[in-house]
């Protein structure tokens, strides 16, 4: 309960909360629609979605400039992959937050705009940030089984794990037992796999159910909880 607490009184905890709670009423929505006749239950739950949605951009907001502002942290990285594929996550993410504040401003009334030119941008700026994001993930991974392949992780792994190397078996068990140990670049390959289908769906490059898109909401919002409730699961830088 205390954890849950702390969540909450943090501005990225109750966004993150928010959109576990907004993809939650997609997934049931979207597996309500062809079993129930109760319209008015659906429209109910579709208006929350969007509330929650509004809400979350509101949390949001002034968060683009901070975001494009922790992107000069990254120039400095030594491993010229990670320098890269940070560093343009988090301008596209900045640009993709400076555009969601404009469509609340026009969702609010206070802009008159395109939203469907807005939105499809944000998508797209929001889906070249994921790929970025996935891109490290993967090059975070390869390191580590690249290292584990080497027995250079015996002594980081203290004598737990012993290298056999002369079956298929005890390579899949190394590797099992190696990725354990980095839980934090597993849980965000997780969320940033189930994220990317996100914005494909709503750009019409992949045809997925409202169901679907809800269960991988609310999958990559649990993964984007569990680090800010055990630091052990955050990647870093």
């Amino acid at each position: 309960m205390d954890k849950l607490i702390k969540l909450n009184n943090q501005t990225s905890g109750r966004d993150k909360l928010f959109r576990l709670f907004q993809y939650s009423s997609k997934l049931i929505w979207g597996t309500l629609e062809n079993k129930t006749t109760n319209k008015d239950l659906l429209k109910q739950l579709k208006e929350l979605e969007y509330v929650l949605g509004t809400g979350r951009k509101l949390f949001r907001f002034g968060r683009g400039v901070d975001t494009l502002y922790a992107a000069l942290s990254t120039l400095h990285l030594s491993d010229p992959t990670l320098r890269y594929t940070i560093t343009f996550s988090k301008i596209n993410m900045a640009l993709y937050l400076i555009t969601d504040h404009i469509i609340w401003l026009a969702r609010a009334g206070l802009l008159d705009i395109d939203k469907a030119k807005w939105g499809k941008l944000s998508y797209k700026l929001w889906l070249f940030s994921i790929v970025m994001n996935l891109s490290r993930d993967f090059y975070e991974l390869k390191q580590i089984l690249r290292k584990s392949s080497c027995g250079s992780l015996k002594q980081e792994m203290q004598g737990k794990l012993t290298c056999k190397h002369n079956t298929i078996l005890s390579k899949l068990n190394l590797y099992f037992n190696v990725l354990a140990l980095h839980k934090d670049v597993v849980l965000d390959t997780i969320k940033n796999t189930c994220d990317v289908c996100l914005p494909l769906s709503q750009l019409g490059y992949l045809q997925i159910s409202p169901k679907t898109v809800g269960l991988f909401g609310v999958i990559s919002s649990m993964a984007g909880i569990l680090p800010l409730l055990d630091s052990s699961y955050k990647l870093t830088p």
